[in-house]
C-alpha cells in the first residue's frame, strides 16, 4: 500500500501552528504583569537624564509641531497629545503668567493659551 505523505505533512503543520498560537497567547496574556518598558517620570527636571531642545522664550516654541502642550513652572514643555506626555523642550525665560499653562500651536506656528 501507498502511504499518504500529504496527510502526514498537514498534521505536522497543523500541530506546529497550534503550538505557536499557544506560545504567543501565553506571551500576550502575561504581558500585563511584566515591568518591561515602564517609564517613571520625575517631577524634578534636573534629575531627568534626557536631552531637551532649549528655547529662549515662549514665542520660540512656534518651531514645534502643531498640537497641545503644557509648560510647567520650571519651563519644561510636555506634549500632551500623546498619552505618555513626553518632555520635549525647555524654555529658559518665562513670565509668571506663562508658567503652568496649557498652550496650543497651530500649523502656522501661532501660539495660543487653552482655556481651562
Amino acid at each position: 500500500m501507498i502511504k499518504n505523505k500529504r496527510g502526514e505533512h498537514f498534521s505536522l503543520a497543523l500541530l506546529v501552528i497550534i503550538i505557536s498560537i499557544a506560545i504567543f497567547s501565553i506571551g500576550f496574556l502575561s504581558e500585563n504583569s511584566s515591568q518591561t518598558g515602564l517609564v517613571v517620570y520625575d517631577e524634578d527636571y534636573a534629575s531627568m537624564d534626557i536631552n531637551l531642545i532649549i528655547y529662549d522664550n515662549l514665542d520660540s516654541l512656534s518651531a514645534l509641531a502643531a498640537g497641545n502642550y503644557y509648560v510647567d513652572g520650571n519651563g519644561i514643555v510636555y506634549w500632551i497629545d500623546d498619552e505618555s506626555k513626553p518632555a520635549i523642550a525647555k524654555v529658559n525665560s518665562l513670565s509668571e503668567s506663562q508658567k503652568n499653562r496649557r498652550i496650543f500651536i497651530d500649523k502656522e506656528g501661532n501660539i495660543g493659551y487653552l482655556l481651562e
